[in-house]
């Protein structure tokens, strides 16, 4: 989404060809199914018995692409809530994301188009970061030692057929977005974006308590925390389907500790209006959200302009006294 100019982070990487980063302390596979995070056929993308599949109430957009997601733990071990934030992850937690344009959205007949999926693992209380792209038989995704471009071809949520040559990040590209002050943290798996309804074998489930009765998370009272909403959902308000936009798309950078901190805008959606700087940079950001040609939001993975999501920000800014 264009929304902002950011300055621009460089991040040193070292000793690329041994796998191994300034910025790690793992050195990753070079295939995924190295890790076997999933049974069966690897393509289905099915967690293992110490995985299991989530949800976002609002999700990162990335081109129109669809997104799978998985938590692993390691056995015996849960994770903890103790506020709206991410969850505490034990040690040799792995959460996995993958790209994907689904057989209803790919055009001309085409079948399910995989396109990367990232992992991202805490050892030792530090979190590794890695994309491993998928091969043309769709059997097997490698580790990616830069980022790589794949055209595709397919239908967005409105039936519209796009064309986009999608960028996949490398390692360092993440780092860019999931740095927090010296520290890489996950984004999405938020305890107030994962409370909410998700169907499980058909049934209708909160996911907070079906993480908890599944023994991944530890939770005291669901009445604790609250839920982020869907920025997609028409009968919530703009205001606050505008600020949860902001918070997935653009609050990783926008923050006190993000890189994009020198902007003096906080975009996370627990920030009070008055303390986020909108108010003082309102025209300036409806006048370049528009533009993919400057530096845009997100930052990295991102070649189409989301027009529903600029369409929400542009008539929440103008709403603004």
């Amino acid at each position: 989404m264009g929304v902002l100019l950011i300055p621009v982070l460089l991040i040193v990487v070292n000793n690329i060809g041994r796998g191994r980063t300034a910025k790690d302390n793992i050195v990753f596979r070079s295939k995924l199914s190295d890790y076997n995070l999933f049974k069966g056929k690897l393509a289905d993308l099915v967690p293992n018995d110490q995985g299991i599949s989530y949800e976002l109430a609002s999700a990162l957009f990335t081109d129109y692409a669809d997104k799978k997601r998985a938590i692993f733990l390691p056995k015996g071990e849960k994770m903890s809530a103790s506020d709206d934030g991410l969850p505490e992850f034990p040690n040799g937690t792995i959460i996995a994301k993958t790209f994907f344009y689904s057989a209803a959205n790919v055009v001309k007949g085409a079948k399910l188009q995989l396109l990367e999926t990232r992992l991202i693992i805490n050892k030792d209380g530090q979190w590794n970061a890695a994309t491993y792209q998928w091969n043309a038989a769709q059997d097997e995704a490698f580790l990616l030692m830069d980022s790589a471009s794949v055209h595709v071809s397919f239908l967005d949520s409105k039936g519209v057929e796009r064309q986009t040559n999608y960028i996949i990040p490398s390692r360092e590209d993440c780092i860019a977005c999931h740095r927090q002050g010296n520290h890489m943290l996950p984004i999405g798996p938020k305890i107030r974006n994962m409370n909410r309804i998700v169907h499980v074998n058909k049934e209708p489930l909160q996911q907070l308590l079906y993480l908890r009765d599944r023994g991944m998370l530890d939770l005291k009272s669901l009445s604790d925390f609250s839920a982020l909403p869907s920025y997609d959902d028409v009968t919530r308000s703009t205001p606050v389907r505008a600020r949860a936009y902001l918070d997935l798309n653009c609050a990783h950078c926008h923050n006190p500790k993000g890189t994009a901190y020198m902007t003096m805008l906080d975009l996370r959606y627990e920030s009070p209006l008055n303390e986020t700087g909108i108010l003082l940079k309102q025209a300036k950001m409806i006048g370049r959200m528009s533009t993919l040609g400057e530096m845009h939001m997100p930052q990295k993975g991102t070649t189409i302009l989301h027009d529903d999501g600029i369409s929400l920000i542009k008539t929440y800014l103008k709403s603004l006294k």
